[in-house]
This record gives structure tokens, C-alpha cells and sequence, in this order.
């Protein structure tokens, strides 16, 4: 692509299409269970919701990786988000046409989950192309992708419990519905240099073959499986049950507004550093994370605990992008969305396992510092191994050489391996 057919708006589109996406979904992460809880009156109840949103994701998330490999990445994150859109808005033209009710709730659930995790897939996808058609380093492109997402992630819930507070939990519903519909019209704006869809053979290759082949990516599974198993149950049962303990509940409010203005901030560093090396930004990503987990275990004061989770955010904010930008520059087009979903799908997985691990242990006693310990310990090792495995040093380093020719186009036009042009 010459210089002259460059498009740098691309990345603005493609920046505030995912960020207004993930502010939606943060947003109705928030409403979901409020609306269910009080309409049905039994808190066990959201978790039935929860549950079967996060089952329903695992196999959403294998279908839509064939589905960008197929139709291309930029088709799929539109489709995506109108029909999350779609799903949202249901629950509020159900609830006035024949009311909510458990049954409505679990499937309007399902529906949203359906879309929601393949979108985030899909718009992974399609950075490579952003990068190729804006003359955007891939770097730079990540590291806005997730300052985005870190905003979303910071403004989403805190401007949905405002909302909660004014208007009632139905009309919210209209308001995360209508971030989505925004996201599907910044998307299908991105400009993406056109192509004729895959061969059907090709379409055919295995995602897995593409990670197992690949010692960088499967670094990256097992770096996004152990980031699951330990931080989902970190944020959603130990800081909870902690703060709850000392009742203290803007505390936890706090704590995780520390970790996404963290995270914001790695985001920002990661662009700047890895102007002189990504492997920098990756090591000392996972180094600052460890030691926020550590600052985090003893569970003492609230300024602590919040320290821990600013440094966590940091650190994931550093080398969070890598991965992106590794399969941006490193997968070939085809097969892209597939390599994704294994990505992706690993990590759903790996939270409700960590949520379950806790649970045995807990069972026992009812020592979250204990937990607390044993989760910073847990990712300690994860992080040393990050670090020192041969994976995790071709996942922070230079692109390697294409497996196949680097001028062949994928759905959305983006080359089948790494080219940014800076």
C-alpha cells in the first residue's frame, strides 16, 4: 500500500468501535444482575444467569474464529455487536410486552454472551489490518486498543451505577443497548482493503495445529489460562469477601478503579517503550504485576490493596498487547480468527476452574489471606515462567519470518503475516 492510500483513520474507528463495545458490556455487567435480582428477588439467581452466559460463550467464541477466517474480521465484530445490541434491548421489550422472568433472563443471557466474547475475537483480528491500512505501528495500534479497553473498563460500571441510581434498571438497558449499535456503526466505518473470502480448503485449517506449531503462542495460552485462574477469583470472591469483612464497600469500588487507571497508564507506557523493545515491556510488565499480587496478598490496609491493584493494572497494561501484536505480525491471515478462539476460549475456561479451586480451598477455611497468598504464588511462578521460557521470549520478540507468502490478503485485506508499516 502506498503512501498515499493510507487511511489513519482508520485507528480512531477501530479504537473507539472497541472501546464503545466494551463499555457496553461492562455496563450491562453491572445492570444484568441488579435487573435480575430485582425482579426475581433470589440473589442465586443472577449466578444461574451468570453461569449460563459463560458456558454459552466457550463454543460462540470456536464458531465466530471460523466465521473471521471465513467472512473476515471487521463483517463479524459488526455482526457481533448488533446482535448484542439486539439481545440487550430484548430484555426491555420483553419485560413491557409479557414480563421477566428467570427463563427470559438465562436466554436474553445466553444471546448476549453469544455475541459479546466473539466480537472482542473478531476485533483482534482485525488490528493487523488497521495497522496495514492506517501506517500504524502495530504497537501503537495494541497499546491504543488497550488504553480503550481500560477506559471502557473504568468508565463502563461506574457510570452504569450512576445510571442505576437515577433511572430504573429497564431504561439502563436502553442506554447499553444503544453503546452497542454505536460500536456496530464505528466498525463498519474502518476502512479495510477489500478481498475475496478464503478457499473453502483453507478455511478448513486447524487453529490448534497453528498454536501447537507455534511455541510463542502456546506461551500465550498458557499465560492467558493462569491470568484467568487466578485474577477472576481474585476480583471476584477475595476482594469482595475482604472488603466485605471490614464493610467497607467503596474500598472495593476503589480497588478496582486503581487496577483499570493502572492498566490505562500501561497501556500508554507500552507505546513508549517498546519504541526501544517490546521484550522490555513484556518482562517488565509481568515483574510489576507479580509484585502488585504480593502488595495485594497480605489484605491489610485498603491503601495496600489498593497499591497491589494499580501495580497488577500496570503491569497487565505492559504486556497485555504483546499477544495481540504477535498474531497481528506472526499468524497468517487465514487461519487468524481460529488461532484467536483457542486463545480466547482457554481463558473463559480458566476462570470458572480458578472459581472452583477457591472454592475447595475455602471450603476448608476461611482464611482469604491464605488464598489471597496462594493466588500471588500461583501467578508468581506463571510470570517466572513467562519470562524465561523460550515461548514467552519469540512471543516479546521481533516478528519471525511468515509461514506463508506475506503478500497474501486475508477476508478484510489484511496480510497473511506481520508487515506493519511505520
Amino acid at each position: 500500500m502506498t503512501t498515499s492510500a493510507l487511511r489513519p483513520v482508520a485507528v480512531p474507528l477501530y479504537v473507539g468501535g472497541a472501546a464503545l463495545s466494551l463499555f457496553g458490556n461492562s455496563a450491562i455487567a453491572i445492570v444484568l444482575p441488579w435487573l435480575v435480582i430485582s425482579t426475581t428477588g433470589d440473589l442465586s439467581a443472577a449466578g444461574v444467569v451468570a453461569a449460563a452466559s459463560g458456558i454459552a460463550a466457550v463454543p460462540a467464541t470456536f464458531v465466530a474464529g471460523q466465521l473471521v477466517d471465513r467472512l473476515g474480521a471487521r463483517r463479524v465484530a459488526v455482526v457481533a455487536d448488533l446482535g448484542s445490541a439486539t439481545a440487550v434491548a430484548s430484555l426491555a421489550v420483553v419485560d413491557l410486552l409479557w414480563g421477566l422472568d428467570l427463563v427470559w433472563f438465562i436466554a436474553l443471557g445466553v444471546a448476549g454472551a453469544v455475541f459479546d466474547v466473539p466480537g472482542m475475537g473478531a476485533r483482534q483480528a482485525l488490528l493487523a489490518g488497521v495497522a496495514q491500512v492506517s501506517g500504524v505501528r502495530t504497537d501503537r495500534v495494541a497499546a491504543l486498543y488497550q488504553g480503550g479497553f481500560s477506559l471502557a473498563f473504568l468508565a463502563g460500571p461506574a457510570l452504569a451505577g450512576v445510571l442505576l441510581s437515577w433511572w430504573d434498571p429497564v431504561d439502563v438497558v436502553w442506554f447499553t443497548a444503544a453503546c452497542s449499535a454505536g460500536a456496530a456503526l464505528l466498525t463498519r466505518l474502518v476502512p479495510v482493503a477489500e478481498a475475496p473470502p478464503v478457499a473453502a480448503e483453507d478455511a478448513g485449517l486447524s487453529g490448534l495445529g497453528v498454536v501447537f506449531r507455534s511455541r510463542a503462542l502456546v506461551a500465550a495460552v498458557v499465560i492467558g489460562f493462569a491470568s484467568s485462574f487466578v485474577f477472576q477469583p481474585l476480583l471476584a470472591v477475595v476482594l469482595p469477601g475482604h472488603f466485605t469483612r471490614l464493610d467497607a464497600p467503596g474500598l472495593l469500588g476503589a480497588s478496582m478503579s486503581a487496577y483499570a487507571v493502572g492498566s490505562l497508564v500501561g497501556a500508554a507506557g507500552y507505546a513508549i517503550v517498546t519504541r526501544r523493545s517490546r521484550r522490555l515491556a513484556y518482562v517488565l510488565g509481568l515483574v510489576v504485576m507479580s509484585a502488585g499480587t504480593w502488595l495485594v496478598a497480605p489484605l491489610g490496609a485498603g491503601g495496600f490493596v489498593l497499591a497491589g491493584m494499580a501495580a497488577m493494572g500496570l503491569g497487565g497494561g505492559l504486556f497485555g498487547p504483546v499477544w495481540n501484536v504477535y498474531i497481528a505480525e506472526s499468524v497468517p491471515a487465514h487461519v487468524r480468527g481460529r488461532a484467536l478462539a483457542w486463545l480466547n476460549a482457554t481463558s473463559l475456561v480458566a476462570g470458572p476452574l480458578g472459581l472452583g479451586a477457591l472454592a475447595l480451598l475455602l471450603d476448608g477455611t476461611t482464611d482469604l489471606g491464605l488464598a489471597a497468598a496462594l493466588i500471588a504464588a500461583t501467578w508468581t511462578v506463571a510470570a517466572t515462567w513467562a519470562v524465561l521460557s523460550r515461548g514467552g521470549r519469540e512471543l516479546s520478540g521481533p516478528a519471525p519470518t511468515p509461514a506463508v507468502p506475506a503478500g497474501e490478503p486475508g477476508p478484510d485485506g489484511a496480510q497473511s503475516a506481520g508487515r506493519s508499516i511505520s
